[in-house]
């Protein structure tokens, strides 16, 4: 269960059906619950998209976790009425579900950038034709899993996403003695689910549990607890009681052994519009707008305030006549008198904001010293409570027992902010003259190289940070996932995308080898290395990532001094984690072979002596091929690569003189790594060669043809003679 999680679903379904699943099938490791939330859609018509009619958003008795109805008449929204509110911003899943099979997820993809995606043929024939693809729920962030998992994330240490890089390759794995099947449970209607991992959707989980979506995790259950005798009692924290339009009130603090504080202070004239969350211990002034806000311990709002959207954690001072829109005020934060601050801004902890300023959107302000490498939350009070999580207030909050005068007399003392104000650099251009602290400048996402253009790379880092704050409208977000997912760009289809845009990047063994693809028959659509044979991408498969050669170089990393055991985890880890074939890997190590040969042979090897030194290698990478070789097509495959070598360049063209290359296949096949089916299916495709061709001229060189020709006359003969034993019979 992820940390940010916040749900009130009942969890013993969903575990009694992944047991009794997990009995039937033990490649069924994983459940995973998903809340069905709708998908997300832009209305083409720009007056749909701004509504006349405005609806106040806590008039609104629809439940946030259910899919938008498709009759305007029975839900009326605001303008970005189809966006799901507790989508992130990073986003967007599709999923593909078996519905005959308990839900089985066939495909996982959230990247909401990708404008395709692809799903193996193979689950339509194995699974049904019943496959549904959906955008409509939301994971939740709860996985129900077998002990299995634990020992796949340990053998395959590379993964470092639960669900972009683990889920994702497992769902699509091809092949059916390898599959982990992981299934997925519906949320039942009525229960609640919400993460909040951003500010955007922090503030909206908290006016879910204020609307009572998440019952019974409501603020007036918040503080009970039975004691040892099992009678009912209130631990060190505030209470709460709902009153009208979802305004919740402290009742007063409640200490273990009896006693009470006292109540916030409501000026007469302020107006409280719920969903409103007031914390122990405030002291709210005359002619004050609250409305869709939470506000923690401890804090003054003096008179003619207006709060909107916001949330207020503890001790903080909103001095006359401030506006605060969409905000996020960390402890301890000061808004001088007149202060205007609009929507998506967050104060740190200990900031001030000074007279008469106005912060524009999505500023942030903080007094933490700027670091490398800094993530979008330093510097804003990771360490308070929230406000929708009440602190204890201490005993000198007795005194806050105050009258209407006492609120207009509150004046917090600054002096020790103002004395350490020096050792704190301050934007004083924008927090005022009079203010702390200093513009927050994010870093830049994480798939952004440091090679990369510096000013978009932070022109990305600020429109993230501004997707994941309060107020964001996400249609323009979506409008440009929109934009990217319906261009006209290579759908895997067309002959013109099959490696014009990544040719720099997706090219396959002609880069060390030089081959030039004079290969011929070896080419094919699938020359780039993220491509399958029919030119599709491969799911699971991280683009511009040559496999091949990464298998390669784990190889020639490895120090043979280390069992052999130790590399072939770690090659099938990697093959996991891109969704390779046992044919990649036998590539990559027939490949790490052959140079460590070449290396120790010299510059102009005879064939015996290479021979020599290939017969002593494959005493230790022997077993290795003779693992991964499980088909002809494994074994044909290091037919390939010793042909792309021998044909390649200057340093491994040796193998391409005769008779070394006959010589080398002969080893081969000696030492059981091919056999020979595997053989004289490469010859039946190699006969078709023209003898001008660089292939064919490789293939009909006369040693060659001598191996082909004892080999067949052997496996003749071996099967008369088996023959005439059975006569005898």
């Amino acid at each position: 269960m992820q940390g940010d999680v916040i749900t009130n679903a009942d969890l013993r379904d969903a575990m009694e059906g992944h047991k009794v699943r997990r009995k039937k099938d033990n490649a069924a490791i994983m459940t995973v619950l998903l809340q069905e939330v709708g998908g997300w859609g832009i209305e083409d018509d720009d007056d749909a998209a701004t509504d006349d009619v405005e609806v106040e958003e806590e008039n609104t008795s629809d439940n946030p976790n259910s899919p938008p109805t498709t009759t305007s008449n029975q839900h009326k929204r605001p303008p970005n009425n189809q966006l799901p509110p507790l989508r992130s911003s990073t986003d967007d899943l599709l999923l593909a579900l078996d519905t005959t099979h308990s839900n089985r997820i066939l495909l996982w993809d959230s990247n909401p950038h990708k404008s395709h995606t692809s799903i193996p043929t193979i689950f339509f024939t194995d699974n049904s034709s019943n496959i549904t693809l959906t955008r409509n729920y939301l994971d939740v962030g709860i996985d129900i899993c077998s002990p299995d998992v634990l020992a796949r994330f340990s053998d395959e240490f590379d993964y470092r996403e639960l669900r972009s890089q683990f889920v994702a390759n497992c769902v699509a794995e091809e092949e059916v003695g390898l599959q982990s099947r992981i299934f997925a449970y519906m949320m039942k209607r009525g229960e609640y689910a919400g993460r909040m991992g951003d500010m955007r959707r922090y503030h909206r989980v908290s006016m879910d549990l204020l609307r009572r979506w998440c019952y019974p995790l409501v603020p007036d259950n918040y503080g009970h607890h039975e004691n040892s005798s099992g009678c009912a009692d209130m631990c060190h924290a505030a209470s709460y009681v709902c009153e009208r339009h979802l305004v919740y009130r402290d009742v007063g603090v409640h200490h273990h052994r009896g006693g009470s504080g006292s109540r916030s202070h409501v000026g007469r004239s302020t107006q409280l519009l719920g969903p409103l969350l007031l914390g122990p211990n405030n002291s709210i002034g005359e002619q004050c707008l609250l409305q869709r806000s939470v506000l923690g311990p401890n804090c003054t709002v003096l008179d003619s305030c207006s709060i909107v959207d916001s949330h207020l954690w503890g001790n903080v001072v909103i001095e006359e006549g401030a506006q605060l829109t969409s905000v996020i005020v960390c402890e301890g934060a000061i808004i001088r008198k007149g202060a205007v601050i609009d929507r998506g801004c967050v104060i740190g902890r200990g900031c001030i904001v000074g007279d008469g300023v106005h912060l524009k959107e999505f500023t942030r302000i903080t007094c933490a010293a700027e670091v490398e490498n800094d993530d979008d939350y330093s510097g804003f009070d990771d360490s308070s409570s929230s406000s929708s999580e009440e602190e204890e207030s201490s005993s000198e909050d007795d005194e806050s027992n105050s009258t209407e005068g006492n609120v207009k007399e509150a004046v917090v003392d600054t002096s020790a902010a103002a004395a350490a104000a020096t050792d704190i650099i301050t934007n004083h251009e924008v927090v005022g003259k009079d203010g702390i602290g200093r513009v927050y400048t994010p870093s830049p996402p994480d798939d952004y190289d440091s090679d990369d253009d510096e000013e978009e790379a932070q022109a990305a880092a600020m429109e993230l940070m501004q997707s994941q704050s309060i107020g964001y409208d996400m249609t323009l977000l979506y409008q440009k996932w929109k934009k990217l997912q319906t261009e006209d760009e290579d759908d895997g289809f067309s002959l013109e995308g099959m490696g014009s845009d990544d040719d720099d990047d997706d090219m396959d063994m002609e880069d060390d080898w030089g081959n030039d693809n004079a290969g011929g028959g070896m080419q094919s659509a699938a020359s780039s290395s993220h491509l399958d044979d029919d030119g599709m991408q491969i799911t699971g498969r991280q683009k511009g990532v040559d496999v091949v050669k990464e298998l390669r170089d784990i190889c020639l990393e490895h120090e043979t001094s280390h069992p052999v055991d130790n590399l072939r985890i770690e090659i099938q880890s990697f093959k996991f984690s891109q969704n390779a074939a046992y044919a990649d890997c036998c590539k990559g190590v027939m490949m790490a072979v052959m140079e460590k040969i070449l290396e120790e042979s010299g510059e102009a090897p005879t064939p015996g002596k290479l021979v020599g030194i290939l017969k002593g290698k494959l005493g230790y990478w022997g077993s290795l091929l003779q693992s991964f070789c499980i088909g002809s097509k494994e074994e044909q495959a290091i037919i390939h690569t010793l042909e792309s070598m021998a044909l390649g360049s200057t340093s491994s063209s040796v193998l391409g003189k005769e008779p070394t290359f006959r010589f080398v296949l002969q080893t081969l096949h000696d030492q059981e790594i091919v056999n020979e089916e595997a053989i004289f299916e490469w010859a039946s495709e190699r006969k078709e060669e023209g003898k001008d061709t660089p292939l064919g001229m490789l293939f009909w060189q006369k040693p060659t043809q001598d191996f082909l020709e004892w080999l067949d006359d052997d496996s003749s003969s071996g099967e008369d003679s088996s023959s005439g034993e059975d006569d005898s019979d």
